[in-house]
């Protein structure tokens, strides 16, 4: 049976991991900001103003390493591989570019055809997943060369994706409301679809063990999936419009939202609360949010061309 989470109204005392405002950078981009992603000590954006820049956090200052020019519309993702300092971003332009993080400088550009908007990679690098209509197609990232094309079984828009921290596993989320999983070996079997959400789905994430997915969507919630079975475990309730971003913990044991309501919930998975709403992160609607892979931050961004990033304060809760 799912649980519905909604803001937690019970009695007594429980520990709840919450977060405090640690640093801020206004005007990061000329535009919008619509995607982060965190990784090898950088947050990496990209924005309506058709550029990716990646930002070096420390402390209370954040401070632009790299801007990474090149795509000709705004960007509507970016990822970072979990192993190497390898960055892909996408873009309305139909185009994904492949970059490496430690230079700033392009490995690869892939005409990738219309309707480019998620993007995910594997672990290691190799492997550049954007979704397109009707599905997810699969790209070598050092050759540029399509190596599949993984159909959802309409031809629906697949808005966004990511792909399991140990690779095995891919998880789409397409504008009909539907969620696929897919491995990720050939011959790239549909291993789960869920069916919670009636409208779009804004985005997807995998917990660090791959065992469970989240999905956010347009009907303001966001659920919690089983990746291998697509049991729907958890929905999560309390934003006011549409879920635009979500991200795991390092450690599963919570998750956090951003909304076009223009705030970021961190949601307690051990409890089943909403354990904080961080009401004034942004000024417009918050699209994107990532953790630190060492844990103890995640970073927010949004419409007012801002960066957040928040700390893990003392726990509690009440």
């Amino acid at each position: 049976t799912a649980w519905s989470l909604s803001e937690h109204t019970g009695v007594g005392t429980y520990m709840a991991t919450l977060y405090h405002p640690t640093a801020s950078q206004l005007n990061a981009h000329e535009g919008g900001i619509s995607c982060v992603a965190w990784g090898h000590g950088l947050v990496v954006t990209g924005s309506a103003d058709e550029a990716v820049h990646s930002y070096e956090v420390s402390g209370a200052k954040i401070e632009r390493r790299h801007t990474l020019p090149g795509h000709e519309l705004g960007v509507t993702a970016v990822a970072v591989a979990a192993d190497v300092a390898v960055a892909a971003s996408a873009a309305l332009d139909s185009r994904i570019r492949v970059w490496n993080l430690d230079t700033g400088s392009l490995n690869l550009e892939i005409d990738c055809g219309p309707m480019s908007y998620g993007v995910a990679l594997s672990p290691d690098g190799a492997t550049v997943a954007a979704g397109s209509m009707g599905g997810i197609s699969l790209w070598d990232a050092a050759s540029g060369s399509k190596t599949a094309s993984l159909s959802i079984g309409s031809d629906r828009i697949v808005l966004c994706a990511a792909i399991s921290a140990d690779g095995a596993l891919l998880a789409a989320g397409a504008e009909d409301g539907g969620v696929h999983v897919f491995e990720m070996e050939a011959p790239y079997q549909r291993v789960a679809k869920m069916e919670a959400h009636a409208v779009a789905v804004r985005c997807v994430a995998f917990s660090r063990d791959g065992k469970t997915v989240l999905s956010g969507s347009e009907d303001s919630r966001a659920v919690l999936w089983e990746a291998a079975s697509g049991r729907q475990l958890y929905t999560l309730q309390g934003h006011g419009s549409w879920v635009l971003g979500a991200a795991f913990s390092a450690d599963g044991s919570h998750v956090v939202t951003c909304s076009s309501d223009q705030t970021v919930r961190n949601w307690d998975l051990t409890t089943g609360a909403s354990v904080q709403t961080l009401a004034d992160s942004h000024s417009d609607q918050a699209w994107g949010v990532a953790f630190d892979p060492s844990g103890g931050r995640f970073c927010s961004v949004g419409d007012d061309r801002a960066i957040r990033v928040f700390e893990a304060t003392v726990a509690g809760g009440e």
